[in-house]
């Protein structure tokens, strides 16, 4: 038997058909094709693979599957599971994990365990016990996790979480080739429900929720990667994280030269030498009210005619002939968007303010519905009107209500409106300077992802460690979600709609399983190709005796 192919062309269009076919002779004795099987129109390259497994089953006189025979029991997820691990492979995430317990030896897979955990978030972001399901029940190929694992797999990526950052570090230096001239730092918050562990406390809320406890997270990155992270107490204020995190950077990692870039949450006297004594350069954002230095230096002018600009306007020696350099930035576009805010605040108040004594007037003289407005009262409602524009204004209650805008502060207020001030120990032009601490926005974004695309918030744990580890997942995901960009060099979204649609379904043939991946169209094709992955073969697995559908192992196209 072998297999036929026959072209008929119609409509200016060439179709292709093929058919099981055995040589036999004619009455007259003459040779020719007996058809032992149609198999009707060809569409793709899988189709005639398909024929050629039928051939195959044939010749050893297997049962061929029909379509009516066929049931489908399930489909899986498979596309963003491929494309994760092979980078999590490429990049040493995997070595780096199992390395970091080959002497504890536990009795299930740690590493894939974290692994799935990580692709969980890239897919369906919720609570663990979810992510666990999620594995157990659409997670190509089939896991058979227990519900302790995972736990126990979230205790052990806290416990040593040192190590597997080291392990990583080091692999992701040489598969990136990552620069260390530029490392950034920044904090976030993110809050509990319900009773969490000794480790959450009320604190300052960047989630604007202080109504909950929080944990605090500091994340260092690096070309857009994650490198480090710490969880420290919700109470923790900004400030306090610089130290430790400096000291992790120069033991753990061994970096001895590198420029620090951080917002102005970290910038104080003792964390600037802290960074001039382990000969750290930085660069920090400094404060930009009750710092009498930034305050005059904020309302000179930069000059030059750019969008966004830069200049160095003062500089101090400190010990060890250290060099502090002061550079403000101005950025045009929110400088005239500030103006026009600070015009459009100042009339609201003012009307505000009109209003309240009018009604202040009308109470003390009885006309008012309630109780007469004290002037203690009044002069409460004053400060809630104005809240942070407390300093604009200079507000005097007697009788009635008066008011003038303090002019000084409003000339300040004009004249540093869209500009910031840098401090650093860099040699860098202040451009560069501007630019390097512009990308910290990077570490925002990071924080954005982490919270709203991953949802590490809220969290339940209510241990330390399952905090920790929980944390460590999302980091982890951030990590893949940020190399398949760098792979792609697209936005993770659409690279994900795309990975998406490659899924496997699962099918029972008279008792026997198969596992097979969809048709991979044009799009798939071209994304793997992009990413360095081999296209995975149609039938993935077949769980019985005797194969039933087996690919030809002869070389077609790129397969």
């Amino acid at each position: 038997m072998f297999l036929k192919k026959n072209r008929v062309k119609k409509n200016g269009k060439v179709y292709e058909y093929a058919k099981i076919v055995r040589s036999v002779r004619d009455e007259d004795g003459n040779p020719t094709h007996e058809i032992v099987r149609n198999l009707g129109r060809m569409k793709t390259e899988e189709d005639w693979e398909w024929a050629e497994s039928v051939l195959e089953a044939m010749e050893k006189e297997e049962e061929v599957p029909e379509i009516r025979d066929l049931e489908v029991k399930g489909q899986f997820e498979y596309g963003g599971v491929l494309a994760a691990g092979e980078l999590w492979e490429e990049h040493g995430v995997k070595d780096a994990l199992i390395g970091s317990i080959e002497d504890r030896k536990p009795e299930f897979c740690f590493e894939r365990i974290v692994f799935l955990l990580a692709v969980n978030r890239l897919y369906e972001p919720s609570s663990d016990l979810s992510a666990y399901r999620w594995i157990n029940e659409r997670v190509y190929p089939r896991e058979d996790l227990e519900k302790q694992w995972i736990y126990r797999s979230l205790d052990l990526l806290a416990e040593e979480k040192e190590v597997i950052e080291e392990n990583l570090f080091e692999k992701l230096m040489d598969s990136l080739d990552l620069s260390l001239d530029l490392v950034f730092y920044d904090l976030t918050s993110s809050y509990f429900e319900g009773e969490g562990p000794e480790l959450v406390d009320f604190g300052y809320s960047r989630d604007h929720r202080s109504d909950r406890e929080q944990i605090v997270l500091g994340v260092v990155m690096c070309e857009g990667v994650p490198i480090a992270h710490e969880v420290w107490k919700g109470n923790t204020v900004d400030k306090s994280t610089l130290k430790e995190t400096v000291e992790q950077l120069e033991k753990r990692f061994e970096i001895e030269s590198m420029v620090f870039v951080a917002d102005r949450g970290v910038m104080t006297i003792p964390n600037l030498e802290e960074l001039e004594d382990v000969g750290y350069e930085y660069i920090l954002s400094t404060k930009r009210r009750k710092d009498d230095l930034a305050e005059k230096l904020l309302e000179k002018k930069v000059s030059g005619d750019e969008k966004q600009k830069a200049e160095e306007v003062h500089r101090e020696k400190v010990e060890d002939d250290t060099t502090r350099r002061y550079i403000l930035c101005l950025d045009q576009k929110t400088r005239k968007e500030r103006l026009e805010t600070l015009k459009e605040v100042r009339k609201e108040k003012e009307k505000e303010l009109k209003d309240l004594g009018d009604r202040y007037e009308k109470s003390r003289k009885g006309q008012g519905r309630g109780r007469p407005m004290t002037k203690q009262g009044a002069m409460n409602q004053a400060g809630k009107i104005l809240g942070k524009n407390k300093r604009l204004f200079d507000v005097n209650i007697n009788e009635t209500i008066e008011w003038e805008l303090d002019e000084e502060a409003w000339k300040h207020e004009k004249a540093m409106a869209g500009k910031f001030l840098l401090v650093t120990t860099s040699n860098l032009k202040p451009d560069k300077i501007m630019e390097a601490y512009k990308d910290l926005k990077d570490v925002e974004k990071a924080f954005d992802e982490l919270k709203n695309f991953f949802k590490i918030r809220p969290i339940y744990h209510r241990t330390d460690k399952r905090v920790k580890g929980h944390v460590y997942v999302c980091i982890l995901a951030l990590l893949l979600k940020r190399l398949i960009e760098k792979k792609t060099d697209e936005p993770f979204n659409k690279t994900m709609q795309e990975l998406e649609k490659l899924k496997v379904s699962e099918m029972e043939f008279r008792g026997k399983k198969i596992l097979q991946r969809n048709e991979i169209k044009k799009p798939q094709k071209q994304l793997l190709e992009t990413m360095e992955i081999m296209e995975p073969p149609k039938v993935l697995d077949v769980v019985t005796k005797k194969i039933i559908l087996k690919k030809k192992a002869k070389n077609r196209s790129n397969t």
